[in-house]
């Protein structure tokens, strides 16, 4: 998290001065590429439908950039209002892995960021956003040159992730694109350009693509280029007028800028800047509040910027006098913020130390206005304007990624400090798994036809893959009353308000998780050798082993007290979903932790005692394995009774986790049916944790006892940081599956399987 530091007075001007010219487009320069651009502007454009669309002239000045994509070390930033709801969002997308990070805005300014998705494509060369998929809402192209990959990606979804589409490409290394309109309807989702560099003879291509609903299939002009386009954005440079292509094209030895509008199919240069250094950046915006832009240029790591004003004469575009200023330390990143035609410049310093808010003067001088640091130990990765909300994103000085962010509100004279936020992290997860688990249960389920409760019966199923079985007891829905009277014995606090509760039918694993299934999650590489005396569906292999696994752990996790037919312990709340992710790829069935009120409606069994079999304590040796029958240690699962349901060991042996989020009392859901509830998580501790245990005294075994977890639960756990998957100090600790009869949407699945909280539980 970074914040506002106090605003500057106004800092004397910087030292402006007329450098070597920066060449326009009649000077030699721009002769040695002219046949590039004379082949691209008589290029005709094939299978041209509707009139070409050209915006009137004269119309007020309100020009502003276009989901413009900023570059850093790492990381590609970008805006795009990806859910059609009127405000910016933004992506940030890792260029080693291809991760991208969606944050949503929401009316408040602040962002809600979801877990990373995958875009399919591995070192990424180029991000663009545009209305490739719908009018109205902003959809992702990442592209990979090394792959020769282009994916399409519908971000419009704040809860599942689209699956990437690959779009056909006929030439070597597509490396980057942007948003183009060739002849159709301004209102109509958007056409491409495509820069591609690894072809021969000539290395570097631009392709100009139709869009036929999403399928970019149509080339309509293809044509070789002198010069390798970098950064190209959209861009409007007049109000009302049509989106062209801001961007670099850069040689071996020198860049040149150039705004290019292919509306026709056809390249016309409206305004470029030659002479560049080879690796310089831009950023366009209206710092003087004029009807066209000003274009700032710079080489990260120098202290001068170059600022060329963009004008019109004659209904032809050209670029003013350039002037530069020496902002006396190096500058690593421009950003244009603010709403046009009043925008500032935003830039960043160093490796990210600071970054500074600028206006520019009637001379083009950049005079700051106010200074933003990081906090302490990080550095400023990266900034976004979209509007009066600038935002900001930092991390740890250590980090390749930015981590945190922080939305500034322009207040009519500075920047105000907004909301704070954490990025979402890029922790490996199996999130991109959901859809397709989801489709393989339904498709399943189709199969059995098991459509009501009636059909529901107990079923033995055997892992695929192996020859483990686990067995399944149908729980009727019905209603109950959760919690214990005041009466009864050994009652604590947080049992109460006794509630009314509706659940709807599921089956519950006969018994609890033993060490025989979950080893064969626990230990990806032993389970995968069983697979040829136990073949499987290769689909089913792939889905499944998909998701993530535990961490190979650094001691024996049953501590001794034996494996065979003994329940599974010390798993996280984290690594016991997990276990019902991965089990629900391999059979084709929903399997989650059952919520307090299942569990409690499953131990009771119809009962409305302290235990299932009555409230005679000196029966309970007879159904558990608690502190006066177990020798301290857990025993082998289904040796005991079981509840009037067939479910064995609902009183201790191990105590079991639940989905819910631990609160301390029922007082939400006192005076009405509640219907199958979940406390979702949002925080890592406390959940809830039901049945007690073998270590425990016979009270904390009644059907209404609750626990909850605890940081004391890892407290010898030898790892830096702590691990997600193990408990070192909860051998008295594992869980029971349950299958709901209704399967629910792929995004609720996904929150089943993760919680909603950090892993840390």
């Amino acid at each position: 998290m970074c914040r506002r530091t106090s605003v500057l007075a106004v800092a004397p001007k910087p030292i402006l001065h007329s450098p070597r010219p920066l060449i326009d487009k009649k000077s030699a320069a721009v002769n040695s590429v002219a046949k590039f651009w004379t082949n691209m502007m008589i290029q005709p454009l094939k299978g041209l439908r509707g009139a070409v669309w050209v915006a009137a002239a004269g119309l007020a000045c309100a020009a502003t950039a276009l989901a413009f994509v900023y570059q850093t070390d790492r990381e590609l930033v970008a805006t795009g209002d990806f859910d059609g709801d009127g405000r910016q969002d933004v992506v940030i997308l890792d260029h080693s892995t291809g991760k991208y990070r969606l944050g949503y805005q929401e009316a408040d300014g602040s962002f809600k960021w979801v877990n990373y998705r995958l875009s399919g494509v591995i070192d990424a060369t180029g991000l663009t956003v545009g209305r490739f998929l719908d009018p109205k809402k902003d959809a992702l192209l990442v592209l990979s040159a090394d792959a020769t990959q282009l994916n399409l990606i519908d971000a419009s979804d704040r809860g599942m992730t689209a699956k990437a589409v690959s779009l056909p490409f006929n030439l070597l290394g597509p490396s980057v694109a942007a948003p183009v309109n060739l002849g159709t309807a301004p209102d109509a989702p958007q056409d491409l350009l495509v820069a591609s560099i690894y072809n021969d003879p000539t290395p570097n291509k631009i392709s100009l693509i139709r869009n036929g609903g999403g399928k970019f299939e149509d080339v309509v002009a293809e044509t070789d280029a002198p010069d390798r386009l970098t950064m190209p954005n959209p861009v409007v440079l007049k109000a009302g007028g049509p989106e062209v292509v801001a961007g670099m094209w850069t040689t071996a030895k020198a860049a040149t800028f150039r705004v290019v509008d292919y509306h026709s199919g056809k390249a016309q240069v409206l305004v470029e800047a030659a002479g560049l250094p080879k690796d310089a950046d831009y950023a366009i915006g209206h710092f003087r509040g004029r009807p066209l832009p000003e274009v700032i240029i710079y080489q990260k790591g120098t202290n001068t910027v170059t600022i060329r004003t963009i004008e019109e004469d004659g209904g032809a575009f050209k670029l003013g006098e350039a002037k530069s200023a020496d902002l006396g330390k190096p500058v690593r990143l421009a950003v244009p913020a603010g709403d046009a035609p009043n925008e500032h410049l935003v830039m960043l310093f160093g490796k990210g130390e600071s970054a500074e808010v600028f206006k520019l003067d009637e001379g083009n001088a950049p005079v700051s206005i106010q200074s933003i640091a990081a906090k302490q130990g990080d550095l400023i990765f990266g900034a976004v304007g979209m509007g009066k909300t600038l935002l900001v994103l930092t991390g740890p000085d250590y980090s390749k990624f930015s981590s945190d962010d922080l939305a500034f509100q322009w207040s009519g004279t500075t920047y105000a400090t907004g909301a704070a936020g954490k990025l979402a992290s890029l922790a490996d997860n199996d999130d991109a798994t959901v859809p397709d688990i989801r489709k393989f249960i339904v498709d399943t389920l189709a199969k059995e036809h098991v459509t009501s409760a009636a059909d529901m019966r107990a079923y033995t199923n055997t892992i695929p893959g192996s020859k483990v079985d686990y067995a399944m007891v149908p729980v009727p829905g019905g209603e109950y009353v959760m919690g214990s009277p005041d009466s009864e014995k050994g009652r604590a606090a947080d049992e109460g308000p006794q509630h009314k509760v509706k659940i709807s039918p599921f089956w519950m694993g006969k018994c609890e998780i033993t060490w025989n299934e979950y080893e064969l999650f626990m230990y990806p590489d032993d389970e995968k050798k069983l697979r040829a005396d136990n073949p499987t569906e290769e689909y089913v292999n792939k889905v499944s082993d998909a998701v993530t696994r535990p961490s190979k752990p650094y001691m024996e996790m049953s501590f001794g007290m034996g494996k065979d037919g003994y329940p599974a312990i010390s798993m996280t709340q984290h690594a016991a979903n997990k276990y019902c992710q991965w089990l629900s790829a391999k059979t084709g069935h929903f399997y989650r932790l059952p919520t307090e009120a299942e569990w409690e409606y499953a131990c009771r069994a119809g009962t409305t005692t302290a235990y299932s079999f009555g409230d005679d304590v000196s029966k309970l040796g007879e159904y558990a394995w608690f502190e006066d029958n177990s020798d301290f240690k857990y025993q082998k699962v289904g040796k005991k009774k079981p509840n009037p349901w067939g479910l064995y060991d609902m009183h201790g042996n191990v105590a079991e986790w639940c989905l819910d989020q631990y609160e301390p009392n029922y007082d939400k859901f006192v005076g009405q049916m509640a219907v199958d509830p979940w406390i979702r998580a949002t925080k890592p501790y406390p959940h809830s944790v039901r049945g007690g245990s073998y270590d425990d005294e016979a009270a904390k075994l009644r059907s209404a006892a609750r626990r909850f977890s605890d940081k004391s639960w890892k407290m010898r756990d030898p790892q830096l940081p702590k691990s997600i998957w193990w408990l070192t100090d909860a051998q008295f600790l594992g869980f029971r599956i349950v299958r709901p009869l209704a399967v629910p949407s792929a995004e609720a699945l996904q929150k089943y399987w993760t919680s909603g909280v950090e892993k840390d539980n």
